[in-house]
């Protein structure tokens, strides 16, 4: 089924691009009168609009998930034209017929097993509760869910600060969201033990979880056997890795928050991407980077990667007394409140980035036009 989504990948292409030529000069209001050559307008598709194949088969999961072809618009902040473009193909392909209700429907539901489905949050966490076993505690920590089935001490030298449970359940539901194939997945440090619950979640998801921690990924292992997941462990230094051997769908880095602590992480997840493209997920605090961002976004934008969202104010970190400064500003808001607001609040937010990683590198294309024609 992959091969034949690869397949369906390259016919799109051709489809979309002739497509858009021909709308481009026969419907498009600002291109009427530009006169723009047919070889710069293919030049403009092949550099600035043509998808990579996981996008094109991200796009695809939308329709074959959602109760409205619509959600395309919403979700996505796509056109109509572009809709139109989608369904006419994935019709005339027999992939889907769309019903007068707007849904499409799957002719093949072999599909289905390659393409993992989204979640809400209540499933997610139903989930979690019913495995578990344990009483879901939206502010507690994510480690908390693991607690009575594994010991797990976090360690000040590793930065391995624990995030509340809603936030794993942010994190889970925004991975299964966008993941367009059931390919292998990469934790780029997972000491937030994501990998456990998006498998839990979904069984079907395969992963390996890197880090330095052997601890961590004994955890991560026993765990990993008590449920039968498809989760792999491999305990790597990050400053001397390299290309793991094989190619990823995406990866989810959750790096110390400084500059060159992201860098690093994400550059060692692109290199384990494949040509077909790739979903990236960044967790980033702004402790440490402030107006660095600006340093930060040229990295991004240097190495083809294209955000697509940022969720802000779904991540945070429980209070907990890690390292000495924890207890200094502890004392000083203590002296301002009582003792147990402040342990019921969180100690630090971050933001999850979520990026597509272009496998090509666009080039300019020079043209006289006009500023608002729309190519």
């Amino acid at each position: 089924m992959e091969k034949f989504l690869k397949d369906l990948y390259q016919r799109f292409l051709v489809f979309e691009k002739a497509s858009m030529v021909f709308d481009w000069t026969h419907n498009s209001t600002s291109l009427k009168k530009t006169r723009i050559p047919t070889s710069v307008i293919k030049a403009c598709y092949d550099n600035y609009y043509r998808p990579s194949c996981l996008d094109f088969i991200r796009h695809v999961k939308r329709f074959v998930y959602a109760d409205s072809v619509f959600e395309f618009i919403t979700g996505n902040i796509q056109d109509q034209w572009k809709l139109h473009r989608y369904l006419r193909f994935l019709e005339k392909e027999d992939v889907i017929r769309v019903t007068a209700g707007g849904r499409a429907r799957v002719r093949d539901k072999a599909l289905l097993n390659v393409i993992p489905a989204p979640q809400t949050a209540d499933r997610i966490i139903g989930v979690l509760e019913r495995k578990l076993r344990v009483n879901f505690q939206e502010k507690a920590s994510v480690l908390d869910l693991f607690k009575n089935r594994q010991s797990f001490s976090v360690k000040a030298e590793w930065d391995q600060l624990p995030i509340s449970q809603s936030s794993a359940v942010t994190v889970v539901e925004k991975i299964l969201a966008e993941i367009p194939l059931n390919r292998k997945f990469l934790f780029v440090g997972d000491d937030d033990f994501i990998s456990l619950l998006l498998s839990l979640a979904d069984p079907t998801i395969e992963s390996l979880v890197v880090d330095a921690d052997p601890h961590l990924l004994r955890c991560i292992d026993t765990l990993a056997a008590a449920f039968n997941l498809k989760i792999q462990t491999r305990k790597m230094n990050l400053m001397r890795a390299v290309r793991l051997g094989e190619p990823f769908i995406g990866f989810l880095a959750n790096p110390i928050y400084t500059a060159p602590g992201i860098k690093k992480f994400v550059s060692f997840g692109l290199k384990q991407l494949g040509e077909d493209g790739g979903v990236v997920f960044l967790e980033m605090g702004d402790e440490a980077i402030r107006n660095r961002l600006l340093d930060l976004q040229r990295f991004f934008a240097a190495r083809r990667l294209i955000t697509t969202e940022i969720v802000n104010g779904k991540i945070f970190y429980p209070h907990l007394m890690l390292y000495p400064e924890d207890r200094e500003i502890f004392d000083r808001l203590a002296a301002m409140m009582d003792k147990k607001a402040i342990r019921r609040s969180p100690q630090l937010g971050a933001a999850l980035y979520v990026f597509r990683y272009l496998p090509f590198k666009p080039q300019p294309v020079h043209f006289e036009a006009p500023a608002y024609a729309y190519l």
